[in-house]
């Protein structure tokens, strides 16, 4: 079944792609279909080399679009990084996020986003775009969600969000040019997955039917929780394999339902005029650097190897990032290092929406169409549990650090890209200086016209239950 979906979407695309050849020019306006999905890391999707077919969708969109193949987050949550993907700024420049000492969201009201910056879709509303957003994460209220006119926002499964975007493009259908924001959550604890999605994935009744499922759609039980550091490597690994098949299968509801919304738009006549983002806020981690975190010992909850937002490790901050349609050169693969932060300029660049604010993120259409584009820095920061860590990615070595820029590791991505090689002792010293200066010269720039700190005010009982439901407060 899902094989034929696969068939379908890419004939859609296909003529998707000939209408737009053979009307150029007749509509100036492209719509934005923003999809994005929260806790997806880039080394689980089939186009970026996963070994099951996760997102046969998604794949068809890589082909008829331009793939990132090394897009990095500036945060490792969701507050700070979809706030820098819509405002082009670095978490110490937008404000949202956590603060302290030591960071635990679990029991502190994160800051919202300064009020008043300029934002992607109050850039294209500004330009007489309809903005419209429809989200499943309740942390989008505190900043992100600013500048729509139409919100709605439920911590649903993929299948309501999928079903309230197709009958939002329906009913807005001609009517152009508009932006619709789809943000699916369904990868991000709890990890549901469709007994349909895990039986196309080819997992049998001892994952369908396993005794610990419901308690793995978190992170398991008190006394087999998976972020225990004193539960024995075997026993780890056999509740973890049930863990990353939810997560696979849930990446495929999501992928089901974004396919079924390109062929909503391609039936109403308007995929072709529509720039569609695919993308993901932050990774997770599953045990890549479990025996790091309980050396370091520096979470505040006791929890150590799972989830996000506790590290800058690749499998938090590697995201995927795929554009299609128009202004995006079909079948390209960006192979060097590209940061989030870019996404805003490059998309109202794409759009011919002018950018009036002075932000921290660039315009890259010049760069992605320069066939000797060389890796651009990415740097990233805002932790969400325990102290705060900055890293800073020059193309091949990355470096973590603590608050101050003192060098916690050091990593060579070409030759370790899993980061498990700390080369902190024995990297030539120019090359560490070198790296901490470029660091703390982002940093300092960053502080220099960093916002006042917002009221984080009091959370709505209706968002404090949304956040209970997701794990992230007791």
């Amino acid at each position: 079944m899902m094989r034929s979906c696969g068939r379908v979407i890419a004939v859609l695309l296909l003529l998707s792609a000939l209408l737009v050849l053979g009307s150029a020019g007749a509509a100036d306006r492209p719509n934005l279909l923003f999809i994005s999905i929260d806790t997806l890391r880039a080394d689980h999707l089939s186009c970026y080399g996963y070994q099951l077919p996760t997102t046969p969708s998604i794949d068809q969109i890589a082909r008829n679009g331009t793939r990132f193949a090394q897009a990095r987050s500036a945060a490792p949550w969701t507050l700070p990084s979809f706030a820098t993907m819509f405002t082009g700024r670095y978490p110490t420049r937008h404000g949202a996020g956590a603060e302290g000492p030591v960071r635990n969201i679990a029991d502190q009201l994160p800051r919202p986003m300064a009020p008043g910056l300029q934002t992607l879709a109050g850039s294209l509303r500004r330009s007489g775009y309809r903005t419209a957003a429809i989200t499943s994460n309740p942390y989008l209220h505190l900043g992100p969600l600013q500048d729509y006119q139409e919100v709605t926002a439920k911590t649903v499964r993929a299948d309501r969000i999928g079903a309230l975007a197709r009958d939002w493009v329906v009913r807005e259908a001609g009517r152009q040019p508009w932006m619709l924001w789809v943000h699916f959550n369904d990868p991000h604890e709890p990890t549901m997955a469709s007994d349909a999605r895990l039986a196309e994935l080819g997992f049998g009744p001892e994952i369908l039917d396993h005794p610990e499922r419901d308690e793995l759609e978190r992170w398991g039980t008190e006394e087999a929780f998976l972020g225990n550091p004193d539960l024995g490597d075997d026993e780890l690994a056999a509740r973890l394999r049930t863990k990353l098949a939810l997560y696979d299968a849930s990446i495929l509801d999501v992928d089901t339902e974004i396919g079924r919304i390109l062929e909503t738009l391609h039936r109403g006549g308007e995929l072709s005029n529509t720039l569609v983002v695919v993308v993901s806020d932050h990774g997770e981690e599953f045990h890549d650097h479990r025996a790091v975190g309980c050396m370091r010992n520096e979470d505040p909850r006791g929890i150590y190897g799972i989830g996000h937002g506790h590290n800058l490790y690749e499998e938090q901050l590697h995201v995927p990032l795929i554009l299609m349609g128009p202004g995006a050169q079909a079948g390209l693969v960006i192979e060097q290092s590209f940061s989030l932060v870019d996404l805003m300029p490059t998309l109202l660049g794409h759009l011919r929406v002018p950018l009036t604010a002075d932000i921290d993120g660039v315009d890259r259409r010049e760069w992605i169409a320069d066939a000797q584009r060389e890796d651009l820095s990415c740097a990233a920061e805002s932790i969400a549990y325990g102290p705060e860590r900055k890293s800073w990615f020059d193309g091949r070595y990355k470096l973590h650090a603590d608050d101050m820029g003192n060098p916690v590791g050091i990593y060579d991505l070409d030759a370790d890209p899993d980061e498990l090689v700390d080369l902190t002792a024995f990297l030539d010293s120019l090359t560490v200086a070198g790296l901490r200066e470029q660091l703390l010269e982002w940093n300092e720039a960053a502080l220099v016209a960093a916002p006042p700190p917002a009221d984080p005010g009091e959370l709505s009982s209706e968002m404090r239950e949304g956040l209970r439901s997701l794990g992230y407060v007791e």
